[in-house]
Order: structure tokens, then sequence, then C-alpha cells
């Protein structure tokens, strides 16, 4: 072998022994970055939720270091705070509701415990975000505390003698970042009511409500934001609903 070839062999060896070094070094310093940022968005996270339970516990608002959270580690608490939103909305989505659940949507004002006033307008209702096919009974508690029914029921599922039904519209119709498969065809008249219950039956879904005007309160948005003090922000956001009344209340037997 001529000795110019045993320099180019050699030359090669080590150029791919450097770039087998180099390609160990560039993945061991990509991992370790992922594991830092990782790392801070856990501690950011963290954060966040105990600012949601520090304002579910003391109902106040601000930064961290107002609320006395500046003990927490690597956290800028000064750029990290709670807003408590009371903002209203003509538009309102309920969690998911499970079979036989309900939902308690108030159409007076809970926070100042005035039930005489009463908001009065046009709703329409949006549902059936799951796979199967739901249907819903509606209930106003009325100002006299008498009650009305109906009953929403798009797949056929209730035998109905008192003739109760709402029409609905198949869709799919978009709504307050969902997909709803159904909404009634004609907007649900309100006068004089405190509450309307809605109650889930045969199957799980989301409830839309849709109104002419802003509705009343339904429970308070907090949102959490923290920042550590290597820059990465998390935000949290909470809906606490005002109490809901129990199903077991409003049980009727189709």
């Amino acid at each position: 072998m001529k000795k110019g070839q045993v320099l180019l062999i050699v030359a090669m060896l080590l150029a791919t022994v450097l770039t087998v070094a180099l390609t160990a070094t560039y993945q061991s310093v990509t991992e370790t970055q992922l594991s830092k940022l990782e790392e801070e968005n856990q501690k950011a996270l963290a954060a966040a939720e105990a600012g949601i339970e520090k304002a579910l516990q003391s109902k106040q608002e601000g930064s961290f270091t107002s609320l006395g959270l500046s003990n927490l580690s690597g956290i800028d608490t000064s750029q990290s705070s709670v807003e408590i939103s009371d903002q209203r909305s003509t538009t309102f989505v309920t969690p998911l509701l499970q079979k036989d659940e309900q939902y308690t949507f108030y159409l007076a004002d809970y926070l100042n415990f005035n039930f005489d006033s009463y908001w009065d307008g046009q709703i329409n209702i949006y549902f059936n975000t799951e796979s199967a096919c739901p249907s819903l009974e509606l209930t106003q508690i009325k100002n006299d505390n008498s009650l009305v029914r109906n009953i929403v029921d798009p797949c056929g599922q209730i035998t109905d003698p008192n003739n109760l039904r709402l029409e609905t519209t198949p869709g799919p119709h978009s709504f307050g970042g969902f997909n709803f498969n159904y909404k009634l065809s004609s907007n649900l008249f309100i006068s004089n009511t405190k509450l309307l219950i809605v109650r889930v039956l045969f199957a799980p879904t989301r409830i839309g409500f849709q109104g002419t005007k802003n509705f009343p309160l339904q429970g308070s948005t907090i949102i959490s934001t923290a920042k550590t003090q290597a820059g990465v922000e998390k935000k949290v956001q909470l809906f606490q609903s005002y109490p809901q009344i129990p199903s077991e209340f409003f049980v009727t037997s189709f």
C-alpha cells in the first residue's frame, strides 16, 4: 500500500470519528436543553395551579407577590398574576354533562341575591356534541315558583303525552368552540324566570346557550398566569359555577 493511500485512510477515519463525536455532543446538548425546557414548563404549570388554589381560597386577584406567593422557587412573581373575570356574555357553554346530569342556568343575579330582577329575552339552546343522541328536559322556575317544562327529543326516544316537545334543527352548528349536532328550531322566550334547569337524558353532551342580550353571571372564571425567571409562561383557566341544584330534585319518568 502506498504512503498516500495510508494517509487518505487515516484522514477518513479521523473525519468519521470527529463526525460521530460532534453528533453525540449535539444530541447531548439538545437533550439537555429539552430537559431544562420541560423542567421550566412543569415549574410554571405548578405555579399557575398554585395561583388558582390561592384565588379560590382568598377570592382575590392580583400579582403573585400581592397574593403572598412570592416564595415560589424560580418564579418571577412580579410578572405572574391571577385574574377573576366577571365579564358577561350573550353565550355560555357548559362542561360535558353525563347522562341524567343537569345544569342550573341562572336567569337572575345570584351574587346580589336579587331574585326580583329577571333576565327577559330569547334563548337558543345547542346540544349533542358527542356521538350518541341525547334528549333534554327543560324546566323553568318562574318568579311565582311555578314550573314550566319542555322536552327536546330529536331522535324520538321519549313518548310525550303532554305535547311539550320543542322542535330542533340538525347541524352541525359551530358555537362556542364546539360543534353541536342540534339546536332549537325557534328561540325559547324567557320572561319572569329565576332559573332554567336543563337535564340530559340518554347520552352525554355539552349545552350551549345563546341569548339576545348578555346573560347574568353563571360563576367565576379564574385565570392564573405564571412566568418563570427563565421566561417560560403558562396559563391555567378555571370556571367555578354557582351552586348547582341536584338532579334528584327534578326527576321525571318517561
